[in-house]
């Protein structure tokens, strides 16, 4: 083969194997995002907010200010 050809070789695999690579990536953002929307979701809902968040038990009684004259 010349030198020519494989190069031509190379770079027709690079972009097929790029591609690829492209559409995975793409596919796992977009189940990343989706997968982050509903764990949002699920944080507004008391009754999972325990199970999916360490922090909420060290959550107190907000401080209620003393209107003083």
């Amino acid at each position: 083969m010349h030198k020519g050809e494989e190069e031509q070789d190379y770079t027709a695999l690079f972009i097929s194997f790029s591609q690829q690579a492209e559409l995975w990536m793409r596919r796992l953002l977009i189940c990343l995002i989706i997968a982050l929307c509903l764990f949002q979701a699920a944080l507004t809902i008391p009754g999972f907010r325990h199970l999916l968040s360490s922090a909420e038990k060290f959550e107190g009684v907000p401080v209620q200010r003393l209107d003083r004259p």
